[in-house]
């Protein structure tokens, strides 16, 4: 009986198989590589910074002279120069020496008006000083026009100096009816009391 053999299979070994996985293994690390490298996008040049010309200005006209310095006045010259003193002399509005005008109604009824509104200065004087009482007296000359020629404190027995400067320019920034005759000298009495 012959016997027939048949011929065993050929060895194979594993070495293909590495160097088919070894393949593979490469083409997909490219195309990875290839997919990551082409989403970035190209980087952009740094700007440049802006260019600085160094030019001068230039001017149409040149610029003006600066102003002469000022030479300090002499300390005596200044004491020498005569004060100048406003006075209007006679006419209807005039605050001269003497005054002949008699005070109307009118005149009385809004210097006792101020009179009222001056009691502003004691109040807030009382406010520090709860005890305050007194007598201020308001010399005041009155011009034809109606204007203050002049309004000091005569007599004051409040004993605050503030409450009468107060009161006095009170008096001095007001405007009040013309007298008749010219100017007129008046005196107005403030009795300072706390209210009740």
């Amino acid at each position: 009986m012959a016997t027939t053999t048949t011929p065993p299979p050929p060895k194979s070994s594993g070495a293909s198989f590495i160097l088919l996985g070894v393949g593979m293994l490469l083409v997909m690390g490219g195309l990875i590589y290839w997919k990551v490298a082409g989403d970035k996008e190209p980087e952009a040049p740094p700007p440049e910074p802006p260019k600085v010309e160094n030019k001068a200005p230039v001017f149409d006209d040149p610029p003006p002279p600066p102003p002469p310095p000022e030479e300090p006045k002499d300390a005596e010259a200044e004491k020498e120069e005569p004060k100048k003193v406003v006075r209007s002399s006679g006419g209807s509005g005039a605050c001269s020496d003497p005054c002949n005008g008699t005070a109307p109604g009118s005149l009385h009824a809004a210097l006792r008006a101020k009179g009222g509104q001056a009691r502003g200065c004691y109040e807030r004087a009382l406010r520090l000083n709860p005890t305050l009482s007194g007598r201020i007296t308001v010399a005041a000359r009155i011009g034809a026009q109606g204007q203050v020629c002049s309004a000091n404190v005569a007599q004051n027995t409040l004993g605050d100096s503030s409450v009468a400067t107060c009161v006095a320019q009170m008096f001095r920034s007001g405007k009040f009816p013309a007298p008749n005759g010219g100017c007129v000298d008046v005196q107005v009495p403030l009795n300072l009391v706390p209210k009740q």
